[in-house]
């Protein structure tokens, strides 16, 4: 979200409320882990390090690459942290009535609403330290053009 924007400003207040309704809360990207974070009762100025998890941290980067009437491609970019993985997990979380019709570049599994689909490389996985891969889906949009949400975990 970019705050030069009137419509992006008059936004925030409905999107807050919405993310509410749902138990989720603002938060931060926590510059030692590069993770999402919750806010805590911390004061202000008060500086807290989360060290990374063991096997090193990613994170997963949503973009839509072409549209259509009725589908569109989705890209996601996965890119190690500071320090090298081995592998990786990525989650990718559909709208109803969504469904893939499509992926490449990757192994996917789905849950049991098929709007949740698992993403493991098709390879090995491993990353250098600030490396990046991509994969890619096609989604039937049956008429919710919503951008999937898109997370990043290591083993």
């Amino acid at each position: 979200m970019h705050d030069g924007y009137q419509t992006t400003i008059n936004a925030i207040p409905q999107i807050a409320s919405n993310l509410r309704s749902r138990g989720l809360c603002a938060g931060m990207i926590s510059p030692s882990t590069g993770r999402a974070v919750a806010p805590t009762d911390t004061p202000p100025g008060t500086t807290t390090t989360t060290p990374p998890p063991a096997g090193g941290s990613c994170t997963a980067t949503y973009r839509t690459s072409t549209q259509w009437g009725d589908r569109f491609n989705g890209e996601v970019t996965i890119r190690a942290g500071a320090s090298a993985i081995t592998s990786w997990t990525a989650t990718v979380r559909l709208t109803s009535p969504q469904r893939v019709s499509a992926t490449w570049s990757g192994t996917p599994t789905w849950d049991s609403s098929g709007l949740v689909m698992t993403m493991k490389p098709s390879g090995n996985g491993s990353l250098a330290a600030g490396a990046s891969t991509t994969f890619g889906f096609t989604v039937m949009a049956n008429g919710q053009w919503a951008a999937p949400t898109v997370s990043c975990a290591t083993p």
